[in-house]
């Protein structure tokens, strides 16, 4: 096989900007400073759903799993199956990870974003999700939303779940009485 040809200039100009593209990929490490999956899904939500959970066993991940619901909450009908990895043999190795997860209540749209993980000064690892600010949407009742991460058991572990303040009004245009 000989060397590569080009018939035209446009060809290598291309290839040369796929080789771009695909340059930082190359770069990256795998390792503890990648940050972890983020599995999002819907369920059921009572009274007292909690807005975070810590898994720590195959019996936690179970009642989990029984909140999630067989269908999308959708206005669609068939109402689609629910795509939710835990609902298709998705398991954990309890022995070596933990399930961190964040609750939106009331809604199905605006899942919890995942921030990251900090260590604290007492040897406690903290997992930082945010929720939206809540929206004008319509909140159904009986539906939440869901973020997960699985992590490796490194010791203590708190969920810290943090609401991202509303947006402020931004045009003064039209002032109200008494401005």
């Amino acid at each position: 096989m000989g060397p590569l040809r080009f018939k035209s200039v446009r060809q290598l100009a291309m290839l040369s900007a796929l080789l771009l593209l695909a340059l930082p990929c190359w770069g990256q490490t795998s390792g503890s400073e990648e940050l972890p999956a983020v599995m999002r899904g819907y369920l059921f939500q009572t009274m007292i759903t909690p807005e975070s959970y810590l898994l720590t066993n195959p019996e936690q991940l179970k009642a989990f799993v029984e909140k999630l619901p067989p269908n999308t909450p959708f206005k669609v009908l068939p109402a689609p199956p629910n795509p939710d990895p835990f609902l298709h043999g998705f398991t954990v190795d309890f022995t070596e990870n933990v399930v961190a997860i964040a609750v939106r209540r009331n809604g199905i749209s605006n899942f919890p974003s995942f921030l990251g993980l900090r260590e604290q000064p007492d040897g406690v690892r903290t997992v930082h999700f945010e929720l939206a600010a809540p929206t004008a949407e319509a909140y159904p009742l009986g539906w939440a939303v869901y973020s997960a991460v699985v992590l490796p058991r490194t010791g203590p572990t708190a969920v810290v779940v943090n609401t991202a303040p509303p947006k402020k009004r931004q045009s003064n245009k039209f002032p109200r009485l008494g401005e």
